[in-house]
């Protein structure tokens, strides 16, 4: 047995070394494509977005084209007739049977996805009710990260709807209540007049913050709702700060905000 295999090799000397020969060189090439792409995303990176997924989605398509050359340079070496093979519809059977039409499916779902915007690296989206970060988009998956640092990976022939929070502002709401003994006019003025400091603190806040008025009324409380409109995914903080100052401002002005209560009545007439 270890005669025949030493044999082998022997005779195969040549072909075995020409075979390391361009795994090597697949393996510097793809080193080079991901030292300069990554060199292009981090100048990209602050100025534009569609520039970081194009370079992501080369980079990807150079991978693919440089392995499949490879394989094909191998398998000649070691005296497998490629061409034939390659226009022969023998190999549409062998693709076919290896799940190739989920392969080509998410290929030009990754085309779709690139090309009609659907979003771009560093978009916040929600795909089957995953929301994150887009991390990556090749040809055939795309790669999400939400704010728990949970990394989900989705093929691109799988993404039917996709809800997109970068496209254009996002609208925060913060609801507030206030007891029935109040002045709504009062405390309306009272945060129209008190709020203004938000936009002064927070950079990223576009219009606002807008005092609606009452929304709605609940058992207890009378429902004032407030919104700022700020750049996308950005008014997680600024909601946090609309409530900190609210009851700052309730507390220094003696307006109660209520909390749910129940009255019993004694009835002392009663035999």
């Amino acid at each position: 047995m270890w005669e025949k295999i030493v044999n082998f090799i022997n005779a195969s000397m040549k072909t075995i070394i020409a075979t390391a020969i361009i795994v090597g060189i697949t393996f510097v090439l793809f080193v080079i494509i991901s030292v300069v792409g990554n060199r292009i995303i981090k100048k990209q990176r602050n100025k534009k977005k569609k520039a970081i997924t194009l370079a992501k989605m080369i980079q990807s398509i150079l991978r693919y084209v440089i392995l499949i050359l490879a394989i094909i340079i191998i398998l000649s070496f070691w005296g497998v007739q490629v061409g034939p093979i390659l226009a022969g519809a023998g190999i549409i059977g062998i693709v076919i049977g290896l799940g190739a039409q989920d392969l080509i499916k998410d290929l030009l779902s990754g085309f779709s996805i690139i090309f009609e915007n659907h979003y771009d690296i560093d978009d916040i989206v929600e795909i089957k009710g995953f929301k994150g970060r887009v991390l990556d988009i090749g040809l055939k998956s795309t790669k999400l990260i939400n704010w728990k640092n949970e990394v989900k990976i989705f093929t691109n022939g799988d993404i039917k709807d996709i809800t997109n929070f970068s496209k254009n502002p996002s609208v925060g709401v913060v609801e507030v209540g206030i007891s029935y003994y109040e002045n709504i006019d009062k405390v309306i003025a009272l945060l129209e007049e008190k709020l203004v400091v938000i936009k002064e603190l927070f950079p990223q806040v576009i219009e606002g913050p807008n005092v609606l008025g009452v929304t709605s009324f609940t058992e207890s409380a009378m429902i004032i709702r407030i919104i700022i409109k700020t750049e996308p995914e950005r008014h997680y903080d600024v909601e946090r700060a609309v409530r900190k100052y609210t009851k700052e401002i309730f507390d220094a002005n003696g307006i109660k905000i209520p909390f749910p209560q129940m009255i019993v009545y004694h009835d002392d007439n009663k035999n």
